[in-house]
C-alpha cells in the first residue's frame, strides 16, 4: 500500500522547537499530484507547516477545528490544493489503545485505499504523518486530495430543491444514490456515520464506466450523471456480509439527514433502488423498509445547510 517512509522535521507546537515525525507515502501519490516521488519529503514538511499556521493564525481555509480533529485546505506553489486532516493527541490512555488497534489516522489511510480499490470513490489519502511520544502514536495528520467541484449531499439537495428541481431530475438523482449505497453494501462496506454531510456529490456530463461510484441516469431525460464520494471514512469497515441491522442503521442515518422536501415517494424510490442493487430478497426488502420507516417515524431531521445546521420537524409528505 505504501511506497516509502521517512522522517521529517516540523515545528508542531508553540515555541521554537521542532519535532521528528514519521511519514508514509501512498502508492500513486505522484500520479495524483504530478509531484515526482523524490520531492515528496520536503513538500510534506511544507504542507504540514502551512496547515499548522492556518490553524494557529486562522489565516486560511479551515473546514473543521474541533477538540479531536481539525481539517484545512492547503495550497503550495504550483501543486494542487491538498486537504489536511489532523487527529489531535488525546492523552496517554488513548495512545496506549493504539498498541492494540489501528489508530484513526492509520485507519483513514488504509480505508481510503481500500474504498478506491473496491470501486467506491473517496478522497485519496496521499500521506500519513505521525508524531510519537515515548514510542506511542500521539498526533496524526493525513494529507488527502481535495475533491474539487464536489458538494456535500445535504447542501446539494437544498440547492437543487430551492432552484426548482424537475421531477425527472429528482427521480434520477434518487435512483443513482440508491444504486451507490446498495452497491457499497453489496461489497460488504459499512460506514458507521453515513449521514448526507459525509457524502459528497458532483454532476458529470458523461458517466465513467470504470467506476461504480458513477451511475447512469435514465435514458429518457437529460439528467446529469452523479459521482458520490465518501468522507470521514476512518470508521468504515469491510466484511463479507452486512447484517440487516447495520443496513437499517445506515438507511436511517440517511433518512434523518435528508431535507424533508425530499418526499415519501422519493424516499420509497430510493429504498427500492437500494434493495435492488444490494441484492436483497423480496422478504428482506419488505423487512428493511418496515424497520427504516418505524425507526424514522416522528424523529427530527438534522442536516447542514448553507448557513449552518438545520433541524426540521417530521412533516414529510
Amino acid at each position: 500500500m505504501c511506497s516509502d517512509s521517512f522522517k521529517i522535521r516540523v515545528r508542531i507546537h508553540d515555541g521554537p522547537d521542532t519535532a521528528d515525525l514519521e511519514a508514509l507515502i501512498m502508492n500513486g501519490a505522484s500520479e495524483k499530484t504530478g509531484l515526482p516521488h523524490g520531492q515528496w519529503q520536503p513538500v510534506i514538511g511544507e504542507i504540514l507547516t502551512r496547515h499548522l499556521e492556518i490553524l494557529e493564525k486562522r489565516s486560511g481555509t479551515i473546514l473543521k477545528n474541533a477538540p479531536e480533529t481539525a481539517v484545512t485546505l492547503v495550497k503550495i506553489s504550483e501543486l494542487p490544493v491538498f486537504c489536511v486532516k489532523q487527529f489531535n493527541d488525546r492523552g496517554l490512555a488513548h495512545r496506549i489503545k493504539g498498541l492494540f488497534r489501528p489508530t484513526q489516522g492509520l485507519r483513514t489511510f488504509r480505508n481510503g485505499f481500500r474504498l478506491i480499490s473496491n470501486g467506491i470513490l473517496a478522497a485519496a489519502p496521499l500521506a500519513l504523518i505521525r508524531e510519537r511520544i515515548d514510542g506511542l502514536v500521539a498526533s496524526e495528520w493525513v494529507i488527502m486530495e481535495f475533491m474539487e467541484n464536489y458538494l456535500e449531499l445535504d447542501r446539494y439537495l437544498v440547492q437543487k430543491l430551492d432552484s426548482g428541481w424537475s421531477k425527472n431530475a429528482q427521480k434520477s438523482a434518487v435512483r443513482q444514490f440508491g444504486r451507490f449505497v446498495g452497491s457499497m453494501h453489496s461489497k460488504g462496506i459499512f460506514h458507521s456515520d453515513l449521514k448526507t454531510c459525509n457524502i459528497m456529490v458532483c454532476e458529470t456530463v458523461q458517466a465513467d464506466t470504470e467506476s461504480e461510484a458513477v451511475s447512469v441516469p435514465e435514458a429518457y431525460d437529460d439528467s446529469p450523471s452523479l459521482r458520490f464520494c465518501l468522507l470521514d471514512y476512518d470508521d468504515v469497515s469491510f466484511s463479507n456480509h452486512i447484517s440487516i441491522r447495520k443496513r437499517v442503521k445506515n438507511l436511517v442515518q440517511i433518512f434523518l439527514s435528508t431535507p424533508s422536501l425530499v418526499n415519501k415517494v422519493e424516499r420509497a424510490r430510493f429504498l427500492d433502488e437500494y434493495a435492488l442493487h444490494a441484492g436483497l430478497s423480496s422478504l428482506d426488502r419488505k423487512k428493511l423498509a418496515k424497520e427504516v420507516l418505524t425507526k424514522t417515524q416522528g424523529k427530527s431531521i438534522l442536516y447542514v445547510g448553507f448557513e449552518g445546521d438545520v433541524v426540521e420537524t417530521p412533516d414529510i409528505k
